[in-house]
């Protein structure tokens, strides 16, 4: 979904274990030595990690790397019986053998020892790697054990991989399984990555997804390694949640912020209380206890108007004995005379204080990026216009409908929503940023937020290169986003031409006479669909069309035409509709 909005070609945090996004660190790439050290010596190799420090990923690259002299049995699900076992090893390996005529372990044993007698002949070699080995029982791993008994004078005819959770050396470690833990030539424990390797791993990522490895602000390295605690696939899954929340917002950076916020979304807020919140709570009470013993304690100083307006230490006052004894009396922080400060700029919302960088970013141009906060007034007065909050509300929206030719009326007894059907139009709510405002190219009502609790409205109407001409009460006015910077966080209303006789979103099973219309120039714009003559009836051979059609287009491919659907549809035939762009 955000891809395109920071530049990359492919999705950098996905937790599928793709070799090419292999990040090797010291420890990871000594736990590759030990694999590799599994390919060419006999015996066992035991790899043991916690849940997500990169087991798989490892795996995945190990196989990659197969001599093409080796033949890998690669086992993903280690919940077998002793026997599934030994059919398992046979399937992977290839092996030949009558399923119906053979009754017992020792007769696959014999059919296995027969082909790797044969590939050992023919100068090959066998491992066999088993994921998740943890699940696996005692006794399937005791008849891991024997197979390791199959061997010629001088080499082992097979070599063992095991790789699995902490638990799995726990059960090693049994008495009845000492046999098998004193064949074990290699062990290595994979640890979670330190502080210093989360930030070359969130870079190495970016970077191979084809993007800025310095999206991510320093901040956030650090709160993404305060919440994951290293471990990949944690990071993997909060960096894509902050990544999202950054191309909602239409940010460029991801800050310390939205890492925490994506954390509370994939994690549940008990785990980032108890993490990232722990110390800092633990400090806030230190500091206040400390606060409340100086305050008892420091002697009194005079009390002076001059005190009292610079805020300074010396003004603050001692506990006011005619009040309850427990009563702190707050304390004027001291003032910030610095430039930025000064009175006369306007005081920036306070979710624009905490990420200044981020919201400097939404100009759209990542080289300009700043960790510095800025308080530089917009170049365009874009504040909230004088009136009732309704009325100016309603005007965005009668511009709107004036650039698709429809007549609505401030005053009008319709809100503006429900007025868009007569229009033959629709509503559609959207949160994004810039580049999907560009991309679906319409004219959109921009909400907009101050100081204030309600929102007001602006109507987007079009766009020269970047530069976009809003209507903002009863002003038309030109501005840049970095205008917007401060009051437009991502909402946003499109209205959109709707098809003939249109009832809503289709999906498989509908009948509608608007499944004809959709068939038909579903047929107009992909002439290569696999679609029979246009009906009324949304039935399966439609569905996967859609679902063509979607994946083509960039859409969620889930087979149900919805908005975004209709309207990259109606796009593709060029029917009459306003463009930013004119």
């Amino acid at each position: 979904m955000y891809q395109a909005h920071f530049g990359l070609d492919q999705e950098p945090f996905s937790i599928a274990p793709d070799p090419a996004f292999l990040f090797l660190s010291d420890v990871h790439n000594e736990a590759l030595a030990h694999l590799m050290y599994g390919f060419s010596h006999g015996g066992f190799v035991l790899i043991t990690g916690e849940v997500g420090t990169g087991k798989t990923t490892l795996l995945r690259n190990l196989l990659d790397r197969t001599p093409p002299e080796l033949d890998v049995a690669f086992i993903l699900n280690p919940r077998l019986t002793v026997r599934e076992l030994l059919e398992t090893l046979c399937d992977e390996l290839g092996v030949v053998y009558p399923k119906e005529e053979l009754q017992s372990v020792k007769q696959y044993i014999d059919v296995l020892n027969k082909h790797l007698l044969k590939t050992h002949q023919a100068s090959r070699s066998t491992v066999v790697i088993i994921d998740e080995a943890q699940n696996l029982s005692p006794a399937v791993l005791e008849q891991i054990r024997l197979l390791t008994n199959l061997e010629t004078n001088d080499k082992k005819l097979l070599r063992i991989i095991l790789l699995g959770q902490p638990e799995l050396a726990d059960m090693l470690a049994r008495t009845e399984l000492r046999q098998l833990a004193q064949r074990i030539t290699a062990r290595y424990h994979l640890t979670p990555l330190n502080r210093a390797d989360v930030g070359a791993y969130v870079g190495h990522r970016l970077t191979r997804a084809g993007g800025n490895p310095a999206i991510f602000t320093s901040g956030a390295i650090r709160a993404l390694y305060r919440l994951s605690k290293g471990t990949p696939r944690l990071i993997n899954v909060i960096a894509d949640r902050a990544m999202l929340g950054a191309y909602v917002e239409g940010k460029y950076q991801v800050t310390a912020k939205l890492v925490r916020t994506g954390a509370r979304e994939v994690l549940g807020v008990k785990r980032i209380f108890s993490t990232a919140y722990l110390a800092a709570a633990t400090t806030a009470v230190l500091v206040a206890g400390a606060l409340m013993l100086w305050a008892y304690t420091t002697k009194p100083a005079p009390e002076s108007d001059a005190n009292l307006s610079t805020g300074t230490i010396a003004g603050a006052r001692a506990p006011d004995r005619s009040q309850p004894a427990n009563t702190i009396r707050p304390v004027t922080a001291r003032p910030d005379t610095s430039p930025q400060s000064s009175p006369t700029t306007r005081a920036p919302r306070v979710a624009a204080a905490t990420e200044p960088a981020s919201r400097a970013a939404i100009s759209e141009t990542p080289a300009r990026q700043s960790s510095r906060p800025t308080s530089m007034a917009p170049a365009v007065d874009v504040s909230r216009p004088a009136g009732r909050t309704y009325v100016n509300r309603r005007k965005a929206y009668r511009a709107v409908f004036a650039a698709w030719g429809a007549d609505y009326h401030v005053d009008a007894q319709l809100i503006p929503c429900d007025f868009a059907p007569q229009a033959g139009l629709q509503c559609l709510s959207r949160k994004g940023g810039w580049s999907e405002v560009k991309a679906l190219d319409s004219p959109a009502v921009l909400e907009l937020q101050d100081d204030e609790s309600t929102p007001y409205y602006a109507a987007l109407l079009d766009s020269d290169d970047e530069r976009y001409r809003i209507q903002l009460g009863d002003r038309t006015l030109n501005v840049s986003p970095a205008d917007l910077r401060d009051v437009w966080f991502g909402a946003y209303v499109l209205l959109w031409q709707t098809p003939p006789k249109y009832a809503g979103s289709l999906r498989e099973g509908d009948d509608h006479p608007t499944v004809e219309w959709l068939h038909q120039h579903l047929l107009e714009v992909q002439p290569g669909l696999d679609l029979a003559a246009p009906q009324t009836y949304f039935d399966r051979q439609l569905h996967n069309a859609v679902i063509e059609f979607q994946r083509t287009e960039g859409l969620l491919a889930d087979g149900i035409v919805g908005p975004l659907t209709w309207i990259r549809l109606s796009d593709l035939l060029d029917l009459p509709a306003p463009k930013l762009g004119g």
